[in-house]
């Protein structure tokens, strides 16, 4: 077992990448998209469709969760895929891996937003290419097959994605001035490891962080704080992943309007979708009336975690392997019934 883990450790190039920015824009629909529509802006939008013919969709899923949610709460409930690529192409995110997948569902009735991620590792079937790590679907088949695959190893009923990759995270954050994290010597000192390959994908001169403490972190730096799986583990990088989710918010949630239109700008054309966004304005009037709410009932939890899942090894290659029917039990569970809930209510006990 430690020699699998040295094994991940010494992996080169793996890109933690999170999905903040998408977060941030269904946390604040009402500022990108309802500016959006009214100033023209959403022609900066990269929509990209798919096929949702050819998803693998669960049919059935509205049946399956009667018992926990009813027909029009279940229809209520948005279930987006985000996908952070770690492709080292600007122009082209769907040269890489989806290294961050995480399922995103709000839910308008307990006014929540719901965090799944997925590990990138996980061992799965991949519709056309048989068993792989779930990330690799990204590189066969763009997120037309990674939807396809989370659809038919969990049985979910995902047609939408919003796909970002971490230049554009870092052009977010350094348009808004960058945000305020607390991070220690150790995390300063593994942050600085990654800043001249981030900085060089745009041709950039990078100079090291000296700071540490509660320090702010411009785009690159934020993005490199979470890739770090060195101090700590998997799951302290999945939490420095939420507090430069939670920072993001904090800092957008202050800005002026007009330091926000600027922001829109910069922010729609990161983002690759097949969202029709103007079909969830009556979404958006939710969000609005109580985005307090949705700010502080931002819950996550990793499926499949590691009791149902375990490292293992085939022909020298490293998976997560897990019991597939248990995690889709656990995604029904966390997305219509209050399995998230109930986590995070033991984790504030346990602390």
């Amino acid at each position: 077992m430690k020699e699998v883990r040295r094994k991940k450790a010494k992996k080169k190039n793996r890109v933690g990448v999170i999905i903040a920015i998408v977060i941030l824009a269904i946390l604040l629909a009402v500022v990108i998209f309802v500016w959006s529509l009214i100033n023209g802006r959403l022609s900066k939008l990269n929509i990209v469709h798919i096929d949702k013919t050819d998803l693998d969709v669960n049919e059935d899923l509205k049946e399956e969760v009667k018992d926990l949610v009813t027909k029009d709460e279940f229809d209520d409930i948005v279930t987006i895929a985000l996908f952070g690529s770690d492709s080292r192409d600007t122009s082209d995110m769907s040269s890489g891996r989806a290294d961050s997948i995480i399922i995103a569902s709000l839910n308008p009735k307990d006014k929540s937003i719901k965090l799944l991620s997925i590990p990138r590792d996980t061992y799965v079937k991949i519709p056309g290419y048989g068993y792989d790590k779930i990330n690799h679907s990204y590189a066969y088949g763009g997120e037309q097959l990674v939807i396809k695959t989370i659809n038919s190893n969990f049985g979910l009923a995902i047609t939408e994605y919003a796909t970002v990759d971490f230049v554009g995270l870092a052009n977010i954050i350094n348009a808004m001035g960058g945000i305020e994290m607390e991070i220690s010597k150790e995390e300063r000192d593994v942050l600085n490891t990654y800043l001249k390959e981030i900085y060089g994908l745009e041709g950039k001169s990078y100079s090291l962080m000296t700071e540490y403490g509660k320090v702010v972190l411009n785009g690159e730096q934020a993005v490199a704080h979470c890739r770090n799986r060195y101090v700590g583990s998997d799951f302290t990088r999945a939490q420095r992943q939420r507090d430069v989710i939670t920072a993001t918010i904090n800092k957008a949630s202050t800005m002026p309007v007009d330091k926000a239109l600027g922001i829109i700008d910069v922010a729609l054309a990161q983002i690759t979708t097949n969202i029709d966004v103007t079909s969830y304005l009556g979404k958006i009037t939710n969000i609005v009336t109580n985005l307090s709410e949705y700010k502080n009932n931002i819950i996550s939890a990793q499926v499949p975690d590691t009791s149902i899942g375990y490292d293992k090894m085939i022909d020298g290659v490293y998976y997560f392997a897990a019991d597939l029917d248990e995690a889709k039990s656990n995604f029904i569970s966390y997305i219509y019934g209050d399995g998230l809930s109930e986590i995070n209510a033991q984790k504030e006990v346990d602390n």
